[in-house]
């Protein structure tokens, strides 16, 4: 009996499996005059291991990432507030987790615009609001006050009509960390006195003209009832003048939930249709950060 079990499970045995399971013929198995189970008389069954749909299961994990990626097209943007960590980047208020996959299936991101040094004047402002207002997007115009004049003053409120967001970037675009106490003072105190004079309101954010702070200076704005904004992409239109280079460090440096740092002045009104458009061909969209209550902000 040994003998011919072995014979029959020697397959078997080279490929890593158990002996087949026997099935036998009638309601008792044959025995041989010695009494032992007659082999010889039993049927094998094969093995059948249970069919696996990889197919099906691929086009029902495509139909749940479709669903998933048309769920989050045409909703509002989630809400964002500022990093209080970095001061220079934002993150998502609430945001499921459903909304997360969507987004990262579609590609989706999203950037903050901002523009320092404003009003520039000369149809700058305006051609740069045409703009934003083509590609449907908002940002926050950091203005430095002893630019807003008679002229220049009315844009003020051209701006806040059109959901952008006005900022205190300091009365003379000074170096305020190495400014005395009053001087520093008047500079942050004096600039979102002007602003409220046009606007009816102070502003709530604030930016240190290079982006040069200290926690001196970010105390003082806080009392002042701001919250300090830095940026973590650069599009260095600062000193480049010639578009290829704006349009290179726009896409090289900005990254999802950025806050991108431009400048209100003639070379970058130029590109700023074709930066936009290219951010959008990369899946950006441009939101706006929801102030932080006074608590996070002071942390």
């Amino acid at each position: 009996m040994a003998w011919r079990m072995l014979r029959r499970c020697a397959p078997f045995a080279t490929r890593m499996h158990p002996c087949p399971p026997l099935a036998y013929m009638g309601n008792e198995p044959q025995h041989d005059r010695a009494g032992e189970m007659n082999l010889q008389t039993a049927v094998t069954k094969p093995l059948r291991w249970p069919r696996r749909h990889p197919i099906a299961s691929a086009v029902l994990l495509a139909v749940l990432a479709c669903m998933l990626v048309l769920a989050g097209r045409g909703l509002k943007p989630p809400h964002f507030v500022l990093d209080p960590a970095t001061q220079a980047s934002v993150t998502p208020v609430d945001e499921y987790v459903w909304r997360k996959a969507s987004d990262w299936l579609d590609g989706r991101k999203y950037a903050v615009l901002t523009f320092d040094d404003g009003p520039y004047g000369h149809g700058v402002d305006e051609h740069i609001l045409s703009v934003l207002r083509h590609h449907h997007a908002h940002a926050i115009f950091f203005l430095v006050c002893h630019r807003i004049d008679d002229t220049t003053g009315r844009l003020l409120g051209t701006f806040e009509q059109e959901g952008h967001i006005i900022g205190n970037h300091s009365f003379d675009h000074l170096q305020l960390n190495k400014l005395e106490d009053f001087d520093l003072y008047q500079q942050i105190e004096g600039c979102s006195r002007r602003i409220a004079s046009l606007t009816g309101h102070r502003p709530y954010y604030f930016r240190p003209p290079f982006g040069l702070t200290s926690s001196h200076v970010r105390q003082l704005a806080e009392a002042s009832g701001m919250q300090q904004i830095l940026w973590n992409a650069n599009t260095q239109d600062s000193w480049q003048t010639k578009p290829e280079q704006i349009l290179y460090w726009t896409r090289e440096q900005t990254q999802n939930y950025s806050i991108l740092l431009m400048h209100d002045k003639p070379a970058t009104a130029a590109v700023l249709d074709q930066a936009l458009t290219d951010l959008e061909s990369r899946g950006f969209q441009f939101v706006l950060p929801e102030p932080l209550p006074p608590d996070a902000a002071a942390d």
